[in-house]
């Protein structure tokens, strides 16, 4: 539960109250939001007709970025004492772009408790072979397990994906219930929706006992509805290796054409290394 921190008298000399957690709490989420800029979100700007004379980012805008509404997102950046869920947070943090440190202020303010730290420990991630072979990668790559949890990531990877870096643990949640996996993945309702619930189809046969791939696919269909219209077609995907894609990256207004590569250690059967090659940066 929250605990509401009434104002304090500050020390002598200080000329004044210090402030409350609540009003301590209104100043990190609105400085976080007036520091974001609208190029932050891939693809977004690249959505519009004309290139937004505000840079800055809304309350509205955010809200809808997060996926809850402006009047719950706004309470918020008001500071105002409410059940914050984790996963409202978490969003919040992402969208932000909050750093570690201001996405802790965060939840202590808020919830007077730690954040959670959802990525599990893997033998793949853990092991220093794959993490050399993820730094000598020029594109971005990263590793998932069967349930598609991220497990390791390098830095261009990050640098792509944001939400890697500790705010989302696992990519098909982030598909499917982030609305900006649908600004960043291009053509998201044809090119990678169907493939990817089609890529879960299969992977739920083949792993018909992982509570953990069961419990992200019920998620899913629960929140999305285009998602469930989509489930119900007998779509099934085994894997995007050899595909091209498109999508927009940070900072950049044109679409990016990607070739998919995707392979499976032996040693962890259902893990995939995944990377994502510029088709311009080689030839065709």
């Amino acid at each position: 539960m929250h605990r509401e921190v009434k104002m304090t008298p500050g020390p002598r000399g200080t000329g004044g109250p210090t402030p409350s957690a609540n009003e301590e709490l209104a100043a990190l989420v609105r400085s976080c939001r007036l520091r974001l800029n609208i190029d932050d979100i891939p693809g977004l700007s690249a959505h519009s007709a004309r290139r937004p004379r505000r840079r800055t980012v809304s309350q509205e805008l955010v809200a809808t970025l997060v996926g809850y509404s402006t009047a719950w997102y706004s309470s918020l950046e008001r500071g105002e004492p409410k059940n914050y869920s984790g996963d409202f947070l978490d969003r919040v943090a992402y969208t932000l772009r909050m750093t570690p440190d201001e996405r802790r202020l965060l939840f202590w303010f808020s919830t007077g408790h730690e954040p959670t730290s959802p990525r599990l420990p893997s033998a793949v991630s853990s092991a220093p072979t794959f993490k050399h072979v993820l730094a000598a990668q020029p594109w971005p790559a990263y590793i998932t397990d069967p349930a598609w949890d991220v497990v390791a990531y390098n830095d261009i990877a990050r640098q792509w994906f944001p939400w890697v870096d500790g705010h989302e643990t696992n990519v098909m949640r982030w598909v499917f219930t982030y609305p900006e996996a649908r600004t960043q993945l291009h053509q998201w309702r044809t090119d990678w929706a169907p493939k990817m619930l089609g890529q879960m189809r299969a992977a739920r046969a083949r792993f018909p006992d992982n509570k953990r791939l069961e419990q992200v696919l019920t998620e899913i269909l629960d929140t999305n509805s285009e998602a469930r219209k989509i489930w119900d077609q007998p779509l099934t995907y085994l894997h995007p290796d050899g595909d091209q894609r498109c999508l927009y990256l940070p900072h950049h207004r044109k679409v990016t054409r990607v070739d998919i590569v995707g392979l499976e250690p032996m040693r962890a059967p259902g893990t995939r290394f995944m990377l994502l090659i510029p088709a311009d940066d080689h030839p065709t």
